[in-house]
C-alpha cells in the first residue's frame, strides 16, 4: 500500500487554512468612527468636558467623570454643583452597575473629607442615595445601602432625624416589599447608635416591635441582628422590658435562621445586661436552647458551637458548680458529635476516599470544628489546673479527630493551650508529637507558626533551666543554661517527619517556614541533639534543594545552630562545612548562596568571629569565573567594609582595596562593572572604625557587637570549665556527687561575673589588636586552603595559662570532623519572659471576640553588628546616634 504524500501535504495546508493562523488580527483596532466619538476638544475646560461626557460619551468616559466628582467640586465648587452635579443624578436613573458602584464611591468621599457642607449634601446626594436603595438590581441596592449606612454615622442628628428616620419608617411598613423592610432594619439599627433613649423609645422602639413580628422570617432574623444596637441605645432597663421578650419569642422561632441570629444577639448583649437578668433568664433560656439543638440536632448546631466559647466567658462570672458542669459536658458532647465509639483518624484512612467528598458540607464536622476553635476558651472556663482532669480527654479526641479542618483548628490554637497550662505543659507534649506527624499538610500550617512558642513552654514547663546570666544576646534577652533536656528528646523524631513531609509536598513556603521555626531549636534541645539529628538535614537542603528561599531558610538556621553549639570542635567542623560545601563548591549557585551565608554571620556574630573564619574566604569570590558570582560579591563590598577596625585590620584593608581597584580595571562584564562603581560610590561614604583608648564614647551598634564578642568568649570559657570538671571527677569520682550538688550555684556565680572579666579581656584586646581576642581560630586544614592563611588565634585556655590548646594542636588529619564530644549542656539565648497565664487568657478572649491576639514571636535582628569605634556613620554614610558608655 502506498502512501500520496502529495494529497496528505494538501490537506495538511487547507488545516491550516482553516485555523487561520496567519491572518491578520484587526479586532482590537478602532474604526475612524469610533475614535471620533471618544475625542474631545482639547479648548473645553474641565466643567465643560465634564458635561459634554457625561450627555454624551461613553460608559467608561462617565464612569471617569464620576470619580473626578470630589476632585471637581474641590476646585470648581459652585460651578460643579450647578452643572455637573445635576447631570450626574440624571444619568443615575438608567446608568449601570459600573456607574452606580463609582457613584456610590465617590459620594462617601464627598461627604468622608466633607467637600460640601451638611445641608448641600442632604439636598443633592442624599436624596439620590434614597432613592437609589429601592433599585431593581440587588447588587445596586445592596451597595447604595451599605453606602447609607456608613454615611449615617457621618451626619448630623437633626438631618438624620429629619432626612433619614421618615424614609426608614415608611419603608418599614407592612405594606411595602420585603426588599424595603430589610432596608428598613439596618437603616434603624444604624440609626439607634444616634439618638438618646427617649428618642429611641418614641420614634423607633414601635416600629422595631413590630418588624420582630414580621411575617417573612427574613425580616424577623434582619431586625433580631439588629437588636444589640437598639438594646444598647435603649440602656439596661429599657432592654429588660422591651427587648428581652422579643429575643425570648425570636429564640424559640420555628425558623432555624431567626434563632441562629437570636442566639448570637444573646452571646452580643451579656456585656450589657446585670446579674440578675443573666441568673434568671439568658441561662435557663441558653440551656434550653443547647439541649434542643443537641437532641433535634437542627442546622443551628453549628452555630451553639461557635458561641459556645463567648456564652460560657460572659455568663462564667453567674454560674453555680453545677451548671458548670453541664456547660462543660454538653462541651463534652459537642466534640464527639457525629463520631461513632472508636472512630478515629485510622478509620478514615481505611474508609475509601469517596465517603469524604461531601466532609466540608457534613454538619457535624463543622460543630467539631467551631467547638475546637472554642477549646481555648474552655481551658480557660474550666481553669487550668482542672485541665487533666475535665478537658484532656476531650483535647485528645480534638486532636486525632478524623476532619482534617478540626486537627488544623486544634493546631492553630495549640500555643494558646501551652501558655495557659503553664508548668502542666507537659501532658499535652504526646498531642504535639500527633499534629507534628500528621499527613496533612493543613495541619503543619496551623502549628509551624508559633512552634517555637510552644517548645518554649515545654522546656520550661519540664523544668530544665537552672540559672541565668544577665548577658544579653542576639534574638534572645537572656543567655542560659540548661541541663540535658532529656523530656524533649521524643520531640526530635516528630520534628524530623514534619519536615519531610513539608519537604516531599510541593508547598516550599511550608518548608521554608519549618527550616525557619527550627532556628528554635537551640533552645529546647542539646548541641549533640542537634549537630546529628538536624545538621545533616539542613546542610542536604542547602546543597540539593532547588528552591532558593528553602536554602535561604537552611542556611540561616544552620548559622543559628553555630551561634548557639556549645562545643568549640561542632562550631569549627560546620564553619569549615560552609566554606567546603558553598565557597569553594563545584556549583555557582552554592557560591552565590555564600554569600547571603556571610550576610546572615555578619548579623549574628560579632565582627571579630567574622574575620576570623570568613573575611578572606568571601574576598576570594571576587575572581570568580561566573559573572554572577561576582555580580552577588559586589553587593557585599560596604558590609565588609565595615567590619574593618584599624589599626590592627589594616591588612584586611589593603586586601579590600586591591581586590576592588582589580576589579574597576580588569572587570570585563557590563553589569559587574556597574555594581562595582555603585559599591565604591557606598564604599567612600563610610567611615573606617579607629580603635582608641581613651575614648568613653560608644556607638548603640558596638555596644552590640561588644555584647556578642563576650558571649562568644564566654562559650569558650563554659566549655573549657566542664572540661577541667570532667578531669576532676574523673580523678575523684568519690565527690562528683557533692560537686555536682553545687553545680547550680557555681554556674550562677560564674554566669554574673563574666561580662566583667570579658570587658577586662576585651579592652586588653582592642588596645594591641582587634583579633587577638579569645576566639578560637579555624581549623589548621581549613587555614590552609587556596593558599590563603588566617592567623590562628588562641582558644580561651591558653590566652590564660599561655598553654596551646589541644584542639588545635591536634593535626588536622586526626582531628574529627564529624564526631561531638560529651553529650554536655546546652547554652542558648533566652527569649521574653513566659506571658503570664493572665496574658494568655486576654488572648483567648480577644480571638474569641473576632480579634488578633497577641503573638509571641522570637524575636530577629534587623541590623548588622558593627565593633567598637569612635565614627559617627552607618554603612549609607547615615549619622549614628551615640551612646555614653555606662
Amino acid at each position: 500500500m502506498t502512501m500520496d504524500w502529495s494529497e496528505g501535504a494538501d490537506q495538511l495546508a487547507e488545516n491550516f487554512a482553516e485555523l487561520s493562523l496567519e491572518r491578520t488580527i484587526t479586532k482590537g483596532f478602532k474604526s475612524a468612527e469610533e475614535i471620533d466619538r471618544l475625542t474631545v476638544d482639547e479648548k473645553l475646560s474641565d466643567i465643560e468636558r465634564a458635561v459634554y461626557l457625561l450627555s454624551s460619551g461613553q460608559e467608561v468616559q462617565r464612569i471617569s467623570v464620576i470619580k473626578s466628582l470630589p476632585q471637581l467640586l474641590t476646585d470648581h465648587n459652585a460651578e460643579c454643583m450647578k452643572r455637573v452635579v445635576p447631570k450626574v443624578k440624571e444619568v443615575l436613573h438608567v446608568a449601570g452597575t459600573d456607574v452606580q458602584i463609582a457613584a456610590t464611591q465617590s459620594f462617601l468621599i464627598i461627604i468622608e473629607n466633607q467637600i460640601v457642607s451638611y445641608q448641600q449634601f442632604a439636598q443633592t446626594f442624599l436624596q439620590s442615595m434614597l432613592q437609589s436603595i429601592d433599585n431593581r438590581d440587588p447588587a445596586i441596592a445592596y451597595s447604595w445601602l451599605e453606602t447609607l449606612l456608613q454615611v449615617i454615622s457621618l451626619l448630623p442628628k437633626d438631618i438624620t432625624k429629619n432626612e433619614i428616620l421618615t424614609v426608614a419608617i415608611a419603608k418599614g411598613q407592612l405594606s411595602q416589599s420585603v426588599q424595603s423592610r430589610l432596608s428598613s432594619c439596618k437603616i434603624l439599627g444604624r440609626i439607634a447608635t444616634k439618638f438618646d433613649s427617649f428618642m429611641i423609645k418614641k420614634e423607633i422602639l414601635p416600629l422595631v416591635t413590630s418588624l420582630c413580628q414580621d411575617v417573612d422570617y427574613d425580616v424577623r432574623g434582619c431586625m433580631c441582628r439588629q437588636l444589640d444596637a437598639v438594646a444598647r441605645g435603649l440602656g439596661l432597663e429599657s432592654t429588660k422590658s422591651a427587648i428581652l421578650p422579643e429575643l425570648v419569642e425570636l429564640s424559640n422561632d420555628e425558623e432555624s435562621f431567626v434563632r441562629q441570629v437570636a442566639l448570637e444577639t444573646v452571646v452580643s448583649l451579656l456585656s450589657l445586661l446585670d446579674d440578675d437578668t443573666c441568673v434568671h433568664t439568658i441561662i435557663p433560656l441558653m440551656c434550653r436552647f443547647c439541649e434542643s439543638a443537641l437532641q433535634t440536632e437542627d442546622p443551628t448546631l453549628p452555630s451553639v458551637a461557635h458561641q459556645f466559647g463567648r456564652l460560657c466567658h460572659g455568663l462564667s462570672v453567674n454560674l453555680i458548680e453545677d451548671q458548670k458542669i453541664w456547660f462543660l459536658n454538653f462541651y463534652r458532647k459537642l466534640c464527639v458529635i457525629g463520631l461513632s465509639d472508636g472512630k478515629s483518624r485510622s478509620f478514615e484512612r481505611q474508609t475509601p476516599n469517596v465517603l469524604n467528598i461531601f466532609e466540608e458540607d457534613d454538619r457535624y464536622a463543622e460543630c467539631r470544628q467551631d467547638a475546637a476553635y472554642n477549646f481555648p476558651c474552655m481551658v480557660l472556663f474550666a481553669g487550668p489546673r482542672n485541665f487533666k482532669t475535665e478537658l484532656y480527654s476531650t483535647f485528645s479526641s480534638l486532636c486525632d479527630d478524623p476532619s482534617k479542618l478540626v486537627r488544623r483548628t486544634m493546631s492553630c490554637g495549640f500555643h494558646e493551650v501551652a501558655k495557659m497550662l503553664g508548668s502542666n505543659v507537659a501532658v499535652i507534649q504526646q498531642e504535639l508529637m500527633c499534629l507534628l506527624k500528621d499527613d496533612c499538610t493543613e495541619v503543619l500550617e496551623g502549628l509551624i507558626p508559633h512552634l517555637p512558642e510552644t517548645l518554649e513552654m515545654l522546656a520550661k514547663g519540664s523544668g530544665n533551666v537552672v540559672t541565668e546570666s544577665k548577658i544579653s544576646g542576639f534574638g534572645f534577652d537572656n543567655l542560659i543554661l540548661c541541663k540535658r533536656l532529656t523530656g524533649l528528646n521524643d520531640l526530635v523524631p516528630a520534628l524530623m517527619a514534619s519536615e519531610s513531609l513539608a519537604a516531599c509536598s510541593k508547598q516550599w513556603r511550608l518548608h521554608a517556614d519549618i527550616l525557619t521555626q527550627f532556628s528554635c531549636l537551640p533552645k529546647c534541645l542539646t548541641s549533640d541533639q542537634i549537630y546529628y539529628k538536624f545538621i545533616p538535614m539542613m546542610f542536604k537542603h542547602i546543597t540539593t534543594n532547588r528552591v532558593l528561599p528553602v536554602k535561604l531558610a537552611a542556611s540561616r538556621t544552620v548559622c543559628v545552630f553555630i551561634r548557639h553549639n556549645r562545643k568549640l570542635e561542632q562550631r569549627q567542623e560546620l564553619c569549615c562545612r560552609l566554606i567546603e560545601e558553598c565557597c569553594h563548591g563545584q556549583s555557582s549557585w552554592k557560591r552565590i548562596l555564600f554569600v547571603d551565608i556571610c550576610m546572615v554571620i555578619m548579623e549574628l556574630f560579632s565582627k571579630a568571629f567574622y574575620k576570623e573564619y570568613f573575611f578572606e574566604f568571601v574576598i576570594e569570590l571576587a575572581q570568580d569565573p561566573v559573572a554572577n558570582v561576582r555580580l552577588k560579591f559586589c553587593h557585599l563590598l560596604p558590609a565588609l567594609k565595615s567590619q574593618i577596625k584599624l589599626p590592627g585590620d589594616r591588612l584586611l584593608l589593603q586586601q579590600l582595596e586591591h581586590t576592588v581597584r582589580k576589579l574597576l580595571a580588569h572587570e570585563k562584564d557590563r553589569d559587574v562593572t556597574e555594581a562595582v562603581r555603585n559599591a565604591v560610590v557606598k564604599l567612600d561614604k563610610i567611615q573606617i572604625a579607629i580603635e582608641s583608648i581613651t575614648n568613653q564614647t560608644y556607638l548603640e551598634e558596638d555596644i552590640i557587637d561588644q555584647k556578642k564578642e563576650e558571649e562568644e568568649k564566654l562559650l569558650i570559657e563554659l566549655e573549657e570549665k566542664e572540661k577541667e570538671e570532667a578531669e576532676k571527677s574523673a580523678k575523684n569520682p568519690t565527690s562528683a556527687k557533692g560537686r555536682k550538688k553545687n553545680e547550680d550555684g557555681k554556674l550562677s556565680k560564674k554566669g554574673s561575673k563574666t561580662p566583667k572579666s570579658s570587658n577586662v579581656s576585651g579592652k586588653k584586646a582592642s588596645q594591641s589588636n582587634s583579633n587577638s581576642s579569645l576566639l578560637p581560630g579555624p581549623p589548621p586544614h581549613l587555614s590552609s586552603n587556596k593558599g590563603n592563611k588566617l592567623k590562628s588565634l588562641p582558644s580561651a585556655k591558653s590566652a590564660r595559662t599561655g598553654k596551646n590548646s589541644p584542639v588545635l594542636d591536634m593535626p588536622s588529619s586526626m582531628r574529627p570532623r564529624s564526631r561531638g564530644g560529651s553529650d554536655g549542656s546546652i547554652i542558648g539565648l533566652k527569649s521574653a519572659p513566659t506571658s503570664s497565664s493572665q496574658a494568655a487568657a486576654q488572648n483567648v478572649v480577644k480571638r474569641l471576640y473576632n480579634e488578633n491576639p497577641s503573638s509571641g514571636s522570637l524575636k530577629k535582628s534587623s541590623r548588622k553588628s558593627s565593633a567598637s569605634s569612635t565614627s559617627s556613620t552607618t554603612s549609607e554614610g547615615k549619622p549614628r546616634r551615640k551612646i555614653s558608655k555606662s
